[in-house]
């Protein structure tokens, strides 16, 4: 096996650390989709009452309405990389655009059930497209020094979306207005596809590396000047040509690691899933989604409005438009923290705080008290902001091998979003039958979460390699 208890690519000079212009615009632009995810995240929590009396459905109809959302995603993340490899980034931005326009249009003018259902579930596969591109085209515009900053913008861009959707209900959420709320879905989607167009530059990593081996020339070189143009026309080009050989140095190491391992050309979900040498990889990404879904997040994103209105009915909306704010806040100002106190102990803190609050949580609907149930979302909310929400998959690449990394990420991203759709759709069915107790049920979750993250997860701070993760591979 290649020894990779040495970092991968060395990193030597000066770096780059400046926010340029087209820097800015270019995380801009890119961020949209993210933002457009999080929108449709949360655009049917506000107008839900007024959706089922004009749609004619029950609550259970509400949920896998909500919920096709995740299988459309589930779909387009799974063959989301094969598009960006082969026609670049620039291109699949404008395709995930055009399903996102394409699916909010279907939605805001839908007069039936089905219909509705074909628009939420267009829109998923715009939002499965946005969670694969962006992060990746942060990564191959941004310097290495702002990797970590730019990187968090992601999860940001997602809470904005939420909060989007839920300041709009302020002025729409009624019966005869509830639509615009959906059709804004489709302005924003129309806005990003012509920034794309007219102003989004291609990943410069994907047109140099790509057609290094092509050899050719022109898309070198254009790749060249767009990376000198993000960095700052000022900056030296020995630098530019340094970061340059980092990506190349990167792809070598990997063609270097399939030349050795034969068997790694042609590695697939199936061998990922059944090697024991991957144990540790799959077993880190299936129970990280799995426990950050069922820790019942989605709950309040999807519902919080309904959950508010039987104990705060005149200031629900409101109310959860605080908690989205203040959810956006936490998050922004907790990945300054990552790095300092490392992963493992967030997320645990994270967890004890997400289990007292949903407690409490449970306490206060079972017995109608309003402003227990209030402090008690908005701590549950804030705790997820911290550890829970940014670190899973952030943790999932750092603890697999350098040759399943994109597998592993793939994988937990499925496993994702079967979570999303099986919460989704499960608990306004529990919520009607159970109530509070419900709260409890994603409590026992989190516990077992915080028991595997304790006894399981390594802690990944500081470490370059899966053998400084591990301690060691035996392959």
């Amino acid at each position: 096996m290649a020894n990779l208890s040495t970092p991968l690519i060395p990193v030597t000079g000066k770096m780059v650390n400046t926010y340029t212009a087209p820097l800015i615009v270019s995380v801009f632009i890119c961020s949209l989709a993210s933002i457009q995810y999080g929108f449709h995240m949360s655009e049917l929590n506000a107008p839900s009452r007024y959706i089922r009396l004009s749609l004619g459905i029950n609550q259970s109809e509400l949920g896998f309405l909500t919920s096709i959302f995740s299988i459309g995603g589930l779909i387009s993340s799974t063959f989301a990389s094969y598009i960006s490899k082969k026609y670049g980034l620039r291109i699949s931005f404008i395709i995930t655009s055009l399903f996102y326009i394409v699916g909010s249009f279907i939605e805001g003018k839908s007069e039936l059930y089905h219909w509705f259902l074909i628009g939420r579930f267009t829109s998923g596969i715009a939002a499965g497209l946005a969670i694969v591109y962006v992060p990746v085209y942060m990564n191959d515009i941004s310097p290495i020094e702002l990797r970590g900053v730019l990187g968090s913008v992601t999860q940001i861009s997602v809470n904005l979306g939420i909060l989007i959707a839920q300041c709009l209900a302020i002025k729409w959420n009624t019966l005869q207005l509830w639509r615009s709320i959906i059709d804004f879905g489709w302005i924003l989607g129309i806005l990003q596809l012509i920034l794309v167009i007219f102003f989004l530059v291609e990943s410069p990593k994907w047109l140099i590396v790509r057609h290094e081996s092509n050899e050719r020339e022109m898309e070198m070189e254009k790749g060249f000047d767009i990376l000198h143009k993000l960095r700052g026309i000022e900056i030296p080009s020995v630098l530019i040509n340094e970061e340059i050989m980092i990506w190349k140095a990167e792809k070598e190491s990997h063609l270097r690691l399939i030349e050795s391992q034969p068997h790694l050309k042609n590695l697939g979900f199936w061998y990922y899933l059944t090697d024991l040498n991957y144990f540790n990889s799959r077993t880190i990404a299936t129970f990280m989604m799995l426990g950050q879904q069922f820790g019942g997040i989605n709950s309040v994103i999807f519902y919080g409005v309904d959950i508010l209105n039987k104990v705060f009915p005149t200031h629900a909306l409101m109310i959860n438009i605080i908690i989205s704010i203040g959810n956006t806040i936490i998050t922004s100002i907790s990945s300054l923290f990552l790095d300092r106190l490392g992963r493992k102990p967030l997320l645990l803190i994270s967890l004890n705080l997400m289990i007292i609050s949903l407690i409490i949580l449970s306490i206060g609907i079972i017995n109608n008290i309003a402003t227990i149930t209030i402090l008690s979302i908005f701590t549950y909310v804030g705790s997820f902001a911290i550890g829970c929400g940014p670190i899973p998959f952030l943790i999932i690449s750092e603890t697999s091998q350098l040759e399943v990394k994109d597998l592993a990420q793939s994988w937990a991203t499925d496993i994702n979003w079967i979570s999303v759709f099986i919460v989704g759709t499960l608990f306004p069915i529990l919520n009607s039958i159970i109530g509070g107790w419900t709260y409890l049920i994603f409590a026992s979750f989190c516990i077992a979460f915080a028991i595997f993250v304790k006894f399981f997860v390594p802690e990944t701070k500081g470490c370059a390699t899966y053998d400084d993760v591990w301690g060691g591979r035996v392959d």
